[in-house]
């Protein structure tokens, strides 16, 4: 018996019925991107294993349990990348952009790998679409992305939507924050996980964003990042906040927003749709993250959109295409209607055709399960009269039209 084969678990087809809905969305995005300035960067499905655990963290759950790694043929330690972030940063520091003493402004979309627990709207193939905009510190340019978040969810209608944001505060504040959370979780191991009770070693900030009910009971009570931020950390977060309400960005601050990934420092947001408690895209600061892979030190901020659960919560319907079916009786019927097909999509119309041989009833139906607006019919009769059929599906007129004047005369037809 022939093996029938399935999808890898974890991973997902995109069908024909679907892609117009992807594609609207994929439009929705990039246009944003370019009315904003930024420009379209694609870097490798492959990386140094050693990118993604000095950017994201090697005690992370994304390194330690979920990234796809392995050794190629000469032994080199690799890995399909688990986020986009380092794959943009490794190409701006190698490709030498990284001198130009400018802002950058990159977006990027494709598909990332995480061998996560498959559910609804969460696969281990994944798509991103994410912005990076590099080179400059100021809390306004926070805003922008945001803003830039705000105006995607405002063109593709989505309901209820609203920005959690936070800071973490500079390296500094940052690492004082994280010691009095490990102090303040040191005491309270028996409302934890067990992976946060790993955590509490070397990743205390993370516990904040783990969706256990212990832990989050726990978190309730932590101490505020807000009681001990430096002077320049307060300003720069009221300065962000300040951008949002000017531009009318709904959003909230959530003290215990963290981000599961290392390098972020100071801003950090997550974008929710009202009834869906994960979020569908999130970002921050990452002012370090140049510097500790090897380039100067320049500061950055941006954000990512999980495309499948976005997807999810657009409302679309896919518009149908005019489509002209052909239906060509006998040989040389089929040769003169390969040329007509073909210069008619040269000319941007939709038309397709069978060429098995039968009749015309048959290719009617045919034409009917297709969503054929017209069909064009070809006979003996026709290729002696130098001319086809031309029948709208619908009402069933048809009209006759002469083999030597056709597009024009289809391109009119068309508009009416």
């Amino acid at each position: 018996m022939t093996q029938k084969y399935t999808k890898v678990r974890g991973m997902h087809d995109i069908l024909p019925l679907e892609i117009s809905k992807w594609q609207f969305v994929e439009r929705v995005l990039t246009d944003t991107a370019k009315f904003y300035g930024y420009k379209e960067i694609r870097t490798p499905l492959v990386e140094s294993r050693s990118l993604f655990e000095r950017s994201i963290g090697s005690d992370t759950d994304i390194i330690s349990k979920e990234i796809y790694a392995f050794k190629d043929r000469k032994g080199r330690d690799i890995a399909l990348r688990p986020e986009g972030t380092a794959s943009v940063v490794r190409a701006f520091i190698e490709s030498g952009m990284s001198v130009e003493k400018k802002v950058f402004r990159f977006y990027y979309y494709g598909p990332m790998f995480r061998y996560d627990r498959p559910q609804k709207g969460r696969y281990r193939q994944f798509y991103q679409f994410g912005v990076e905009l590099i080179g400059s510190n100021h809390p306004f340019f926070d805003g922008e992305v945001v803003a830039m978040l705000h105006t995607i969810a405002e063109k593709l209608k989505l309901n209820g939507y609203k920005f959690l944001v936070n800071t973490l505060g500079c390296s500094n504040c940052k690492t004082k924050y994280s010691d009095i959370i490990k102090d303040y979780f040191s005491g309270r191991k028996n409302n934890l996980c067990n992976d946060c009770i790993k955590r509490i070693i070397n990743s205390p900030l993370r516990i904040l964003d783990c969706k256990n009910p212990g832990c989050k009971q726990s978190i309730s009570n932590a101490p505020l990042i807000g009681n001990i931020l430096c002077n320049d950390c307060l300003y720069h977060f009221q300065k962000f906040q300040e951008y949002l309400k000017v531009n009318n960005v709904p959003y909230k601050v959530d003290p215990y927003l963290v981000r599961g990934l290392d390098y972020y420092t100071r801003t950090v947001f997550e974008l929710y749709v009202e009834g869906d408690e994960n979020a569908i895209a999130a970002g921050g600061r990452y002012d370090n993250l140049i510097n500790q892979l090897g380039g100067p030190d320049i500061p950055a901020v941006g954000f990512a959109i999980g495309m499948e659960r976005l997807i999810s919560l657009v409302e679309y319907n896919t518009p149908s295409e005019p489509l002209i079916y052909f239906a060509c009786i006998g040989e040389e019927a089929k040769i003169k209607g390969t040329k007509i097909i073909n210069e008619l999509r040269k000319e941007g119309i939709t038309a397709e055709t069978d060429y098995k041989e039968e009749s015309l009833r048959s290719h009617l139906k045919t034409a009917n399960r297709a969503g054929a607006n017209w069909c064009i019919i070809i006979g003996e009769d026709e290729i002696k009269r130098e001319e086809f059929i031309f029948k709208d599906m619908l009402s069933g007129k048809q009209i006759t039209i002469p083999f030597n004047n056709y597009i024009k005369r289809i391109k009119e037809l068309l508009k009416c």
